[in-house]
């Protein structure tokens, strides 16, 4: 498959963002990444009649699963989007968008991952990583994201302010392998 231009990289005075090739992202790309959030609520039932349940948790990785999300990302970054942004040499946040089509009409590719390291959450960088991943997923030839979104509130608030509303198609393995996800779709047009 033909690798697609995504713009250039975004640079600001606290980060930069930029697309990762598949050699860049080893094993223990994220083995210093902190993914640690502490859930208290959630959203349960359909969009059309939402509850919030006290469900807390602690959701995190263990090594194993880091290095098996390295695997993944390395064989997406070739034609899909591995987005990586970085805050003083470090790894602040990444974000993928696969290249699969999905839909009835092939019009989604999925978010597959959007995640920002607990020391940089509530700057702004998860906005603009959502930005780069909406960029990239024209470029790839996407009409809309499709968002499996972890259900803790804050999770699916971040995601409607980024302008996902629930999916009006769902992905049928992606619901089987997480059930209690949102399932939300991003306008691309």
């Amino acid at each position: 498959m033909k690798r697609h231009s995504v713009t250039a990289s975004v640079v600001t005075a606290r980060w930069s963002i930029r697309r990762l090739g598949a050699s860049e992202i080893d094993q223990d790309w994220l083995a210093d990444f902190q993914r640690r959030q502490q859930v208290t609520l959630v959203y349960r039932g359909r969009p059309d009649d939402r509850r919030i349940v006290a469900e807390p948790f602690i959701d995190d990785w263990s090594q194993d699963e880091r290095r098996e999300l390295c695997r993944e990302l390395a064989a997406m970054a070739g034609d899909g989007l591995v987005l990586a942004a970085t805050a003083a040499g470090r790894l602040a946040g990444f974000a993928a968008v696969s290249p699969q089509s999905l839909g009835p009409d092939g019009e989604y590719r999925q978010l597959k991952e959007l995640q920002v390291d607990e020391r940089w959450r509530g700057r702004g960088l998860g906005r603009e990583l959502m930005q780069a991943c909406i960029a990239g997923g024209r470029a790839i030839g996407a009409r809309r994201l499709y968002v499996s979104s972890h259900s803790a509130i804050e999770t699916v608030s971040f995601y409607e302010r980024c302008g996902c509303v629930p999916a009006r198609w769902l992905h049928g393995p992606q619901v089987a392998l997480e059930p209690f996800d949102w399932q939300m779709e991003r306008d691309l047009r």
